[in-house]
């Protein structure tokens, strides 16, 4: 399996390549950015809107989180397509001869998966080193709070990640754009079921905008935002369900195709 899971890495090389330039490109725009929020022009702005009214002190201050939760969620994203493998073992023809492999098909599945969460881990550890280095210069969010968005970012991408290889097991060789297409739309139907009332109510407000109460209301951004950053552990459970759930039906969908994945 050590052998699957270094051929799976290989396949994703220029991901990786791309995932070393994005650390890079994070960590000195995330300080320049911080920076700028104590003491530039971020900051400047910030102390405009509180004094002209535009924003609340609470407004200006997610806003800020906002975009460092963005740059915590581009190391991950960077690596987490395994569309790539599937690609690569298909033009090799891979599929064809893994059957006659000395390793068993639990073993061949479960590479998949151990590849993407093993790239998934190092971009979180990676996202902890840059999140203590900013936490020390900026008190737009505290380094639990950080955490907090690393887990739930980091979550997420596991759970597009099942849900891929799922889909592309289940769909087989070629198939890999729509298997794309249906893990985005499974995770946004999942989310529309869960937050149907909210999801409602704020189709309501876009409706009435014209009514002066309704205009300007954004909380529903802010309570999303402190969900991310103070229930992380909701999206770690449900990745890790996801992630056995996944394992599992590709493990029986792969059985049935007599090994041919």
């Amino acid at each position: 399996m050590k052998g699957l899971i270094i051929k799976d890495v290989m396949c994703l090389k220029k991901q990786l390549m791309i995932f070393a330039y994005v650390l890079i490109g994070v960590l000195v725009v995330s300080v320049m950015y911080v920076l700028s929020a104590r003491f530039g022009n971020i900051a400047l702005a910030g102390k405009e809107m509180l004094a002209t009214d535009q924003l609340s002190g609470i407004d200006v201050k997610n806003l800020g989180s906002i975009a460092l939760v963005l740059f915590m969620l581009l190391p991950p994203a960077t690596v987490c397509d395994m569309v790539n493998v599937f690609e690569a073992d298909g033009k090799a023809g891979f599929h064809k001869v893994a059957a006659s492999l000395p390793v068993s098909l639990r073993k061949r599945v479960l590479s998949k998966y151990l590849t993407i969460y093993t790239l998934f881990l190092i971009g979180a550890f990676v996202d902890i080193l840059i999140a203590v280095l900013l936490s020390g210069i900026t008190d737009l969010i505290t380094l639990k709070d950080f955490l907090g968005i690393i887990v739930s970012s980091v979550s997420v991408m596991c759970i597009y990640s099942a849900f891929v290889i799922f889909f592309c097991i289940l769909l087989g060789c070629g198939k890999e754009m729509y298997a794309q297409i249906l893990s985005i739309v499974t995770m946004l139907l999942v989310v529309i079921i869960i937050n149907f009332n909210t999801i409602k109510g704020i189709i309501i407000s876009i409706v009435k905008s014209g009514e002066e109460d309704s205009v300007g209301d954004i909380s529903f951004i802010w309570n999303m935002l402190d969900f991310i950053k103070e229930r992380s552990y909701v999206f770690l459970i449900a990745a890790v369900f996801n992630s056995v759930a996944s394992f599992v039906l590709s493990w029986i969908i792969a059985e049935r195709k007599r090994g041919v994945i």
